[in-house]
């Protein structure tokens, strides 16, 4: 039987209108009363999956930014690893933003971005209400967790992607969490190395939980987890890297809950 349920969130966990349906909601809390232990693992901001799990009704472990940041049941911080503040300096030194391209940072509590109109450079942008405008050039580059670049415009990211990797290819992690969204962390963060953690910290072993993802950033998780399934909606990379794992249903038909439901009955 497996103890912990990790779970991605977009593309995974919520529908494509971002939003944890009612059905969804209902399972996780009637597994959570039975005793099963949650993980929250997102590229997403600390403030976007504490409103998840306060709207599930539920204490989560959150896996945030990618593994950057990890918060245990009592919403405490328990790891960090933030982008070296140099690196942050000569990233804005050596690249030049195509005006298709958006850059965000997580630092600390907040999100900013470097300019105005999110919406057209993100197709799955999610909320307006969030981030603030700030010129980067004028900004205290410390405590920065992630660094992301989002574009409409798939081709784009893959050359800024490129171009990055050669000059900071020591220093810096890289994954596209989507077609439009390529995210950038130091070395030591991933998903998979994040639950490896939570594990110790929790004397307990990697193989008592039962994972779900969909995207890249997902797939070191998944390989580490007893039970790895992938949405039927996953990037077709993810599939091939992973020909072992269990395609569930879409996000958009509640494919994690109604795996779980059956799967954790028997």
């Amino acid at each position: 039987m497996y103890k912990f349920i990790v779970s991605d969130l977009d593309g995974t966990l919520l529908s494509s209108e971002y939003k944890i349906t009612n059905y969804t909601k209902k399972i996780i809390q009637d597994l959570y009363n039975k005793g099963f232990c949650f993980f929250f693992a997102s590229g997403r901001h600390y403030f976007e999956i504490l409103e998840i799990c306060n709207y599930c009704k539920i204490s989560a472990f959150m896996i945030t930014s990618n593994g950057a940041k990890i918060y245990n049941l009592d919403k405490k911080l328990i790891f960090t690893s933030n982008i070296d503040k140099d690196v942050i300096v000569n990233l804005l030194r050596y690249i030049d933003l195509d005006t298709d391209i958006i850059m965000h940072m997580y630092c600390n509590e907040k999100w900013y971005i470097h300019k105005k109109n999110i919406e057209k450079y993100y197709y799955n942008y999610r909320s307006s209400s969030q981030y603030q405008v700030l010129d980067f050039y004028f900004f205290k580059m410390d405590n920065v967790s992630k660094i992301f670049f989002t574009s409409n415009d798939f081709s784009k990211l893959f050359l800024l992607k490129e171009k990055i990797i050669d000059l900071f290819k020591p220093d810096l992690d890289w994954v596209f969490s989507s077609k439009t969204c390529l995210e950038i962390m130091s070395k030591k963060v991933s998903k998979g190395n994040a639950l490896t953690f939570l594990m110790k910290y929790l004397n307990s072993s990697l193989t008592d939980c039962i994972a779900f993802g969909n995207a890249m950033n997902d797939m070191d998780m998944l390989k580490i987890v007893g039970k790895a399934c992938i949405m039927v909606n996953s990037d077709l990379e993810l599939k091939n890297q992973l020909p072992y794992a269990e395609i569930v249903l879409s996000n958009d038909n509640d494919g994690v809950a109604r795996y779980l439901e059956v799967f954790l009955k028997k």
